[in-house]
């Protein structure tokens, strides 16, 4: 139903990819896969999202995080194969199947934290609206099976040990080293941090996860981040914490575009120094299974137009964007007052090898230092640094890497929901 849904909404749009018959399906069946020309957006958003319905669709219906992962690989391919007359993406395959999984799990919890299912009336009708505009598939299927009128506990599962919410908004200033302007502009950010990803033994996925937006400060959206908890288990009578997760990444400011699925292993260690007083360091290390990133090309190179007149829906190119995958890294120390943070320094790193793209290897870097001056009630006052470089290393003989980095800071008020 999901792709018949998309599908229709494609003809609707006079998409002409949308145009399919079973000569189309047994074309692509022949072909295989190739990486598509989409916009980054589309590629790095819309297919994450697309693939989140798959999933929601198993949640819905009974399935558990693994079976409905096993959908959403089944929903994604038959999309790839038979949704349309393109030949099928592998790029389209893995963001749709990997992100689609963080943001199916993620979306799905989220909707439970609205839905209120012990009340009736007005209220609860509101209440599973709400989530239904979360997570539109499970909604649905409550509205039509009468289940959205019903009164019962919330499932157990879909209950977290512990909620907190960070909002922040402020005024960023940036510069890059490759101009001369600056650039200042309003930047909004939100934080939701589900369960406890700090200690406790888990075999349930997602039962922590931490979902960062970010607006503005590069784009209209910036920032989107979740990392789901697989496998969590306490070490050394719980001194220490060993968790393996799942990312979805995507970033876009003015050092690059960066989008990202990836599996990591991470180690955290916290300590109470007073009644009041307490401290977070955690270190990570994974793979990405396939990363995105703008492309840089090589000084002197010709840049392929693209096809006129292909039709709507179809991307001919170029594309400004590299595919490969690689290894991501981390680290992160946060100090905290009454359990609020009020100083926090991260370090992450990318480095992605090219399939499909420029001849090159990328090496991506962020860094960033939080201080929230705590102020009456939940609010405080925010100053944030960052720093974001990137080289490209071209594998072509006498081109010079490429490098690019600018620095940002900003000041803002925040609220602690926690």
């Amino acid at each position: 139903m999901i792709n018949v849904f998309y599908e229709l909404a494609n003809l609707a749009r006079g998409q002409t990819t949308a145009h399919i018959t079973p000569e189309t399906w047994w074309i692509n069946m022949k072909r295989g896969w190739e990486w598509d020309l989409d916009d980054f957006t589309v590629n790095q958003i819309g297919h994450p999202y697309q693939g989140n319905n798959y999933f929601t669709a198993g949640r819905a219906n009974g399935l558990n995080f693994w079976e409905s992962s096993a959908l959403t690989a089944f929903g994604s391919g038959t999309w790839e194969y038979f949704g349309e007359t393109n030949q099928a993406s592998l790029n389209d395959f893995v963001n749709t199947t990997l992100g689609g999984i963080a943001l199916g799990e993620m979306f799905h919890r989220a909707a439970w934290l609205v839905r209120n299912t012990e009340k009736s009336g007005k209220s609860r009708l509101w209440s599973e609206i709400g989530a239904m505009a979360i997570d539109p598939v499970t909604g649905y299927n409550r509205f039509r099976s009468g289940d959205a009128s019903r009164v019962t506990p919330t499932p157990p599962d879909m209950v977290p040990s512990q909620l907190g919410t960070i909002s922040s908004a402020g005024i960023g200033w940036r510069k890059s080293n490759v101009s001369d302007d600056s650039n200042t502009n309003a930047i909004v950010e939100l934080d939701l941090l589900y369960g406890n990803l700090e200690e406790g033994r888990s075999r349930t996925p997602y039962d922590a996860f931490a979902v960062r937006m970010t607006f503005g400060g590069g784009g209209p959206i910036s920032e989107i981040r979740v990392r789901g908890r697989l496998i969590g288990q306490p070490l050394h009578d719980g001194r220490f914490q060993l968790s393996v997760g799942q990312g979805y990444q995507y970033n876009k400011n003015d050092a690059y575009q960066f989008g990202a699925q990836s599996f990591d292993v991470a180690t955290g260690l916290g300590r109470n120094w007073s009644n009041r007083l307490s401290m977070l360091a955690i270190g990570w290390g994974g793979l990405t299974v396939l990363g995105a990133v703008d492309s840089v090309p090589p000084e002197g190179s010709v840049v392929p137009e693209g096809e006129e007149d292909a039709g709507q829906g179809v991307a001919t190119g170029p594309r400004f964007y590299d595919y490969g995958p690689g290894t991501n890294f981390g680290g992160l120390f946060a100090l905290r007052r009454d359990r609020r943070e009020v100083f926090s320094i991260s370090y992450e790193a990318h480095q992605l090898h090219v399939l499909d793209g420029a001849r090159a290897n990328h090496f991506l870097q962020r860094a960033r230092a939080d201080l929230t001056l705590p102020l009456p009630g939940r609010f405080g006052m925010i100053l944030t640094g960052e720093f974001f470089d990137r080289h490209t290393y071209f594998q072509l003989p006498d081109v010079e890497p490429a490098h690019f980095h600018f620095p940002q800071f900003r000041i803002g008020v925040t609220w602690n929901g926690s």
